[in-house]
C-alpha cells in the first residue's frame, strides 16, 4: 500500500539529522512528520523528523534552523519563496495553526489553510476509528521507569513499548547484556498514515505496534524478547507473595478482673524489691 501523499515536498539541503554533514534530500511533509528521501519517487524514507518535538523555527544565514527539544537541524531550499513555504508548512503542521507573519501570496496562504483543514480531518478520523491496539509488552511508564522495569525483570523480557517522550507517539526501550555489561537503548516510534516508523539508522516501516516489537526480536535474532505484563514485577514495593509466611500476631494477656494496668505495675515493682532484698541477704 502506497503511503498517503505529502502536503508539501521538494528538494532541500539539510544538516544535523545524524551528523553535521550537509546532504541534498527530497523532503516530504506528512502531518507532524518531515521525511527525507534519496529521490522523489522513493517510498521508504532515509531519515525523518518528529515535529511534535519542535520548539521553534528561525531564519539564519539564508536557511531555516529547526530547533527541536534535543536536536537542531538546518534546512535550505532552492529559492527564498520555497523556503518561506517550508517555514509556513512546518509551523502549520507542528502548531496546528497558520502563522500570521508569513511573507507569502494569498494563493499560498490558501494552500496552507487547505492543508491544515485536511490534517484536522485526518486526526479527527483517526480518533473516531478508536485507540491504537497495543501489544502485551506496553507499559504506561516513563523512560527512567522503563529502565528500572527491565532491570527488575532481567531474564523475563528485554523489550518494553511505552508512551513516547512528552506524551507524543511511542518509544521502545531495550536491555541487553553484552560482555557482562547491561546496555539500555531507546528508540522513537512515530505514527504515520499507514502504520509506524521506527527511528533507527534507516527508518523501518511497520504496519502495527506488534510488528514494531517483532522487528526488534528479529533484528536481535531472538536475544531480545518482549516483557509481558503478567510475568513482570511492578515498580513499587508491592505486597509479598501469597505463599510468603505471615508473622503470628502476639496475644496480649487479659488483666485479672478488677485490676488496672497501674495495679499490676505496682504489684510487680513490689515483688522485684522483695527479690532484690533476698539476694542481698
Amino acid at each position: 500500500m502506497a503511503p498517503p501523499p505529502h502536503c508539501y515536498e521538494g528538494f532541500v539541503e539539510v544538516r544535523g539529522l545524524r551528523d553535521q554533514s550537509c546532504r541534498r534530500r527530497w523532503a516530504g511533509l506528512r502531518g507532524a512528520t518531515l521525511f527525507f528521501y534519496g529521490a522523489p519517487r522513493e517510498q521508504q524514507p532515509l531519515e525523518f523528523l518528529d515535529l511534535d518535538e519542535l520548539v521553534g523555527v528561525q531564519k539564519e544565514g539564508g536557511a531555516l534552523v529547526l530547533q527541536l527539544r534535543d536536536q537542531k537541524v538546518t534546512l535550505k531550499a532552492d529559492s527564498v519563496q520555497e523556503q518561506e513555504m517550508w517555514r509556513g508548512f512546518i509551523l502549520t503542521m507542528a502548531k496546528m495553526e497558520v502563522p500570521t507573519d508569513l511573507e507569502l501570496l494569498p494563493g499560498h496562504l490558501f494552500q496552507l489553510s487547505e492543508a491544515l483543514r485536511q490534517e484536522r480531518e485526518n486526526r479527527r478520523r483517526a480518533r473516531s476509528v478508536g485507540t491504537t491496539a497495543v501489544p502485551p509488552c506496553f507499559f504506561d511508564v516513563s523512560r527512567a521507569e522503563a529502565e528500572r522495569l527491565l532491570e527488575r525483570n532481567a531474564g523475563g523480557g528485554s523489550v518494553v513499548l511505552r508512551p513516547g517522550g512528552h506524551g507524543q507517539g511511542f518509544s521502545i526501550s531495550t536491555r541487553q547484556v553484552l560482555s557482562g555489561a547491561a546496555l539500555l537503548k531507546h528508540y522513537r516510534v512515530v505514527s504515520v498514515g499507514d502504520g509506524f516508523l521506527v527511528d533507527v539508522n534507516t527508518p523501518h516501516h511497520c504496519s502495527s505496534l506488534d510488528e514494531v516489537v517483532q522487528y526488534f526480536v528479529k533484528q536481535s535474532k531472538g536475544s531480545l524478547q518482549p516483557l509481558h505484563r503478567e510475568y513482570s514485577m511492578t515498580l513499587g514495593a508491592g505486597s509479598p507473595p501469597s505463599s510468603a509466611p505471615h508473622p503470628t500476631p502476639r496475644r496480649v494477656p487479659l488483666l485479672p478482673h478488677g485490676h488496672s494496668a497501674a495495679d499490676i505495675t505496682e504489684e510487680l515493682a513490689q515483688k522485684l524489691m522483695v527479690r532484690r532484698a533476698l539476694n542481698e541477704d
